[in-house]
């Protein structure tokens, strides 16, 4: 673990230790994510002049993703008191989470970070109250794009009947399906070992994940889609918050906040560099089209409709309402 070491006692007081850790294994100090991390530490140190300290795990909780967020909802040794978790995780207790997965539910930064922070974000968060877990913010991944090896994909057919991997959750494998792709789903980690034997040749992802599992060695090319937003959000276990005053809670939540702004700041900015280290590393970047996007979108649309009549009514009409102030 990165460990933030402040005195066990401040002013007489106890300190409280609490730990933080990332969904994804072997996260680098210099990544987003981890630097928001730290910052939110930061913060929640300096605002509650030491009561509170919190440490930055260097790993994650092992297993699943449903492992994973059962290890922060029972809490106990071992298990972190806030963890950063991904929506295709989300969706298993609150199925509306799963309304962030779908294609073209937003279009730019700007709009996902209007949506997440107004309403419906608010809304999503405090479902999970009902499942021994608090939300405290929302952070980013930021936008998927499309790899390929052989031919490139610029137009919106351009993956019929081709092997494409995807996150094995219903939004994505119903996405792909109707853009006609053969899809296989596979976790992140057999991802590499696939593309380089052949046995899928085109799959999704943002650019850091391109960038980090070497993508570039196995695949020819990126096409710029933005056609699916992965969002994070920050989430604490319910009963370690109880036992907090409402001050220090109060510290806890506008942390995770700031330190959110500063996360979405540093995954953009790095979006950029990705990318051009990418072509750097050989690959060449494919600028899709705004009418194949748009053909994209269309074609997309039955999926959105399916998915939305599964989802409590309030809140896909907190999200409508939202979606048609851009």
């Amino acid at each position: 673990m990165l460990l933030i070491v402040q005195p066990m006692v401040v002013h007489g007081r106890p300190v409280q230790t609490l730990t933080i850790a990332e969904y994804r294994p072997h996260m680098s100090s210099d990544q987003p994510t981890m630097r928001g991390m730290a910052k939110f530490a930061d913060i929640v140190n300096r605002e509650s002049h030491r009561r509170l300290v919190v440490s930055v795990s260097a790993d994650t909780v092992p297993g699943s993703p449903n492992d994973q967020i059962k290890t922060l909802q029972a809490g106990g040794p071992g298990a972190p008191d806030l963890m950063l978790l991904v929506t295709p995780a989300l969706r298993h207790l609150v199925p509306e989470f799963e309304i962030m997965d779908l294609p073209f539910v937003v279009h730019s930064e700007r709009q996902a970070q209007a949506l997440l922070d107004g309403p419906f974000g608010q809304i999503l968060l405090s479902r999970l109250q009902g499942h021994g877990l608090t939300g405290l913010a929302w952070w980013e991944n930021g936008f998927r794009q499309i790899t390929t090896s052989g031919e490139p994909f610029r137009h919106a057919l351009d993956l019929a009947n081709r092997p494409v991997r995807v996150i094995p959750e219903p939004a994505f494998v119903e996405t792909f399906k109707v853009l006609g792709a053969d899809v296989v789903g596979l976790p992140y980690p057999e991802l590499y070992g696939a593309l380089k034997s052949g046995r899928i040749v085109a799959e999704d992802n943002f650019y850091s994940q391109i960038l980090a599992g070497h993508f570039y060695d196995v695949q020819s090319a990126v096409s710029v889609t933005n056609h699916s937003y992965s969002a994070i959000a920050i989430v604490a276990n319910s009963a370690v918050l109880r036992k907090l005053t409402v001050r220090d809670r109060n510290v806890l939540q506008h942390a995770a906040v700031e330190a959110g702004r500063f996360q979405r700041n540093l995954i953009r900015e790095q979006a950029k560099t990705d990318r051009a280290e990418l072509e750097r590393h050989g690959m060449t970047v494919y600028n899709v089209t705004t009418d194949e996007i748009a053909k994209l979108n269309t074609l997309t649309d039955p999926v959105r409709q399916q998915f939305f009549r599964n989802y409590d009514p309030k809140i896909v009409d907190i999200y409508r309402r939202q979606i048609a102030k851009r």
